[in-house]
């Protein structure tokens, strides 16, 4: 049962109220996740500690090479930053995706990351990107590579009863660099998705120098098609060599059948069909 909703004014002092409260606070922003959670009475914590307002957490910055993010940015923030849509086109893309326009003003990138689901859009595209978060706890700041946030489905290596998520950082794209986001779901609004994959690719006098392909659900976590990957360095950028990675990353998933989202079979199919068009889409804006 829920006591109290504090509201604290820097990052020190958040982190100040989790170690007082032993556990049993925890960080509050969007509530996207949270507040359904809450009203069904399943968490077991007893305050919220409010970071909606804190203002480093609401930035998104270009540094000299890279992008900083702030945990607090909504998604109807990086849809509308041109920085984003510049720089860093698939997040742009997965974050017009994102459920309704009410759940992308109130949702967080951040709070997209911490409740570690292997579909969530915004973090599916920082995978493609192979972001570095930037964390907060008593003991000062660590950064890990995204992909060590997440332990399994629901699971995070971030505790936000003990630290918080202050932001993200990756590469900003560059000549010769392309990203793209590919959805599939059953209807526009609030709908997670069947599946969706993110793609970045550099490339050099028309043939891939590397290439990242970030699919999910088909794990427990955010799944990365490396053997795809690999097959794609120093490939020619061409519909033909599109068509065969699409089909190597759809042998690479291994989903599970699901009522939800459709059978196994089904979005291994899918999954050849997403890659190709992301590849494709990729090949439209690299530059």
């Amino acid at each position: 049962m829920l006591k109290d909703h504090l509201f604290p004014k820097t990052i020190d002092e958040a982190l100040t109220l989790l170690k007082e409260y032993k556990g049993k606070a925890r960080l509050i922003a969007g509530g996207t996740d949270l507040i359904p959670e809450i009203r069904e009475g399943l968490p077991p914590f007893e305050v919220l500690v409010d970071i909606e307002k804190l203002k480093k957490l609401k930035t998104i910055r270009e540094e000299s090479k890279k992008i900083f993010i702030g945990s607090g940015v909504t998604f109807t923030e990086l849809e509308e930053s041109k920085v984003i849509r510049n720089r860093a086109f698939a997040l742009h893309q997965a974050a017009s995706l994102m459920g309704s326009p009410q759940v992308r003003n109130r949702g967080t990138i951040g709070g997209n990351i911490v409740s570690a689901q292997p579909a969530a859009d915004g973090a599916l595209a920082l995978f493609a990107f192979d972001a570095v978060l930037e964390i907060a706890g008593m003991r000062g700041i660590r950064e890990i590579p995204i992909s060590q946030a997440y332990l399994d489905i629901g699971k995070s290596a971030i505790n936000p009863s003990k630290e918080i998520l202050v932001g993200i950082r990756l590469n900003k794209l560059k000549k010769g660099e392309g990203s793209n986001y590919q959805r599939f779901a059953m209807r526009k609004a609030m709908a997670l998705p069947i599946l969706a994959c993110a793609i970045f690719v550099q490339s050099m006098d028309d043939s891939i120098t590397s290439a990242r392909i970030a699919i999910g659900p088909v794990s427990n976590t955010p799944f990365r098609a490396r053997e795809t990957e690999v097959f794609l360095r120093g490939k020619p950028l061409t519909a033909e060599i599109f068509e065969r990675a699409g089909k190597m990353a759809s042998e690479e998933v291994n989903p599970r059948d699901s009522r939800l989202r459709g059978s196994r079979i089904y979005r291994k199919g899918l999954a050849a069909v997403l890659v190709k068009r992301g590849l494709q889409g990729v090949l439209a804006n690299i530059g």
